[in-house]
């Protein structure tokens, strides 16, 4: 895993994949597709795909474990495994890009955390999104993609 802006670094963004909050949820608190989720996810481990986040997607996961009876050394322990994640890059957010999401908030009709995602993406050039969420369905410029895909 990579910690910096992504800004300054070359993406090649035709080979990388926005990983949505609901792929790492699955597995960690062992949904209906969590078995496809780890497949995903181990091959973002490895570095055989190269996948994107966002410290706030992060956090969102770790809200939401919380929120189901996770302690704070399972948090502690899904926080550190982010390390080993070779293909995992995090992008750290600014202000700027927390308004640009209201806007397609506004324009797509999305929740907060859809429209950042998107902006994000947008802002990177990014076109895939690995996701369970139906409601990137409806933007035209991105693909979703299932870790069943993969």
């Amino acid at each position: 895993m990579k910690l910096d802006q992504l800004g300054s670094g070359k993406l090649d963004v035709d080979k990388v994949y926005f990983v949505d909050s609901n792929i790492f949820l699955e597995l960690e608190l062992d949904q209906e597709y969590a078995d496809e989720c780890e497949v995903f996810l181990n091959k973002v481990k490895i570095g055989a795909l190269k996948a994107i986040i966002t410290c706030f997607h992060i956090d969102s996961i770790l809200i939401v474990m919380e929120n189901y009876g996770k302690k704070p050394h399972e948090l502690r322990i899904f926080i550190s495994s982010l390390y080993g994640y070779k293909g995992l890059r995090i992008y750290y957010l600014s202000l700027f890009d927390r308004i640009s999401a209201t806007r397609y908030m506004e324009k797509h009709g999305l929740d907060f955390d859809d429209a950042l995602a998107y902006s994000v993406m947008k802002k990177l050039g990014i076109n895939k999104i690995v996701s369970y969420d139906k409601h990137f369905d409806s933007l035209k410029d991105i693909i979703r993609l299932e870790p069943s895909y993969f």
